[in-house]
């Protein structure tokens, strides 16, 4: 299999790869896609945020169909993100929001970032950044109403 230095491109499907001729055969094409979707989150899982690898091969960290194949989910990179094996194996095809939100490392943050790749706003997604805050923010307070205080009055 070629290996690539610089980051590989983000199509939408798996025989993007190949139509656009970065691929040559399927195997390629699907190692391709799986690859482009861990360097767009870092290499960490979507979920709790950690970076699952025990070495080299990212094999610990594995693709989550958000929206499972049982479900109807299809193979889109609008439909999945990287998720550890643990976070994997326990949402197992359960709706992703709610298994999320009942989780001890959920937090808004999160839950915005992978509302944002699943919309399909994944063309230009980095690293969280102040901008990405303050759009966090208006988000919470849509869904919470205020955001709470510790000051005393």
């Amino acid at each position: 299999m070629q290996r690539y230095s610089e980051t590989l491109p983000l199509y939408e499907r798996i025989s993007d790869y190949l139509f656009n001729m970065s691929a040559l055969t399927t195997r390629e094409a699907k190692a391709q896609w799986r690859k482009s979707i861990k360097d767009a989150w870092d290499n960490r899982c979507a979920y709790c945020g950690r970076t699952p690898i025990v070495d080299a091969s990212l094999t610990d960290l594995t693709i989550d169909h958000v929206r499972p194949k049982s479900k109807g989910g299809e193979d889109r990179t609008c439909n999945v993100i990287p998720a550890c094996k643990r976070c994997n194996g326990q949402k197992g095809s359960d709706e992703w929001m709610a298994w999320y939100r009942m989780q001890p490392f959920y937090n808004i943050e999160g839950e915005w970032r992978i509302r944002q790749w699943l919309s399909g706003q994944n063309h230009h997604f980095s690293l969280y950044d102040e901008e990405d805050a303050k759009v966090v923010d208006n988000y919470a307070t849509e869904l919470l109403g205020e955001w709470p205080t510790t000051e005393v009055e």
